[in-house]
């Protein structure tokens, strides 16, 4: 059945990573997963695992092609930079741990103009902006809901004792604009739209 072109999405515009970060994460998924306790996180498949720049949530399947050309009118003249995953945290606290996620490091200032960017068009377009300030990061892990607090500081205590040295360095040659589809199964992200960053 064709899809009606006013049907609604939900949306979000990110960096995609190289296929070599992505083995690398399953890994440190797996070395975390033996240490936590069992059953405590639910892990983010690593070819999922993406740097969301803003999420836009539900938008008209139509709005797709604009959204696009706004983004790349605000990122005309920023270019390619390089980025490294780094480090293993949580989020909120080591003692009631809700997001198990990696950090990012190299050139931060331009990753976080290339989001400004993204976020100015996206506000022309509607979109209302999150009042807590953009913390780059990679989300590997969700706490399952429900456990008791012990159970959460022990996982939060393995968390940060992790040591992880910086990998995946690479080059963001563009930005994604993903459809999400949350399914029993998982969620599935399919791009829809892509602005390139131009060479200076």
């Amino acid at each position: 059945m064709t899809e009606p072109r006013d049907a609604s999405w939900r949306l979000f515009w990110a960096i995609p990573l190289p296929a070599a970060a992505h083995d690398a994460i399953a890994h440190i998924q797996e070395e975390l997963a033996r240490r936590v306790p069992r059953d405590s996180v639910r892990w983010t498949p690593p070819h999922n695992v993406h740097l969301t720049l803003v999420f836009l949530g539900n938008r008209p399947r139509n709005e797709v092609t604009t959204l696009v050309a706004r983004a790349k009118e605000a990122l005309d003249g920023i270019p390619p930079f390089r980025m490294e995953l780094d480090a293993v945290g949580v989020f909120p606290n080591y003692r009631r741990p809700r997001i198990v996620w990696l950090g990012v490091r190299g050139n931060t200032d331009a990753l976080a103009r290339v989001q400004a960017a993204v976020a100015r068009a996206m506000v022309l377009m509607g979109w209302k902006p999150e009042k807590r300030p953009f913390t780059p990061h990679l989300t590997i892990g969700r706490v399952r809901k429900g456990l008791d607090s012990a159970t959460l500081a022990a996982l939060g205590d393995v968390v940060r004792r992790v040591k992880v040295a910086p990998f995946a360095a690479h080059e963001v040659r563009e930005v994604i604009l993903f459809r999400s589809d949350l399914r029993p199964s998982g969620a599935v992200y399919t791009p829809v739209g892509k602005v390139v960053l131009a060479e200076m």
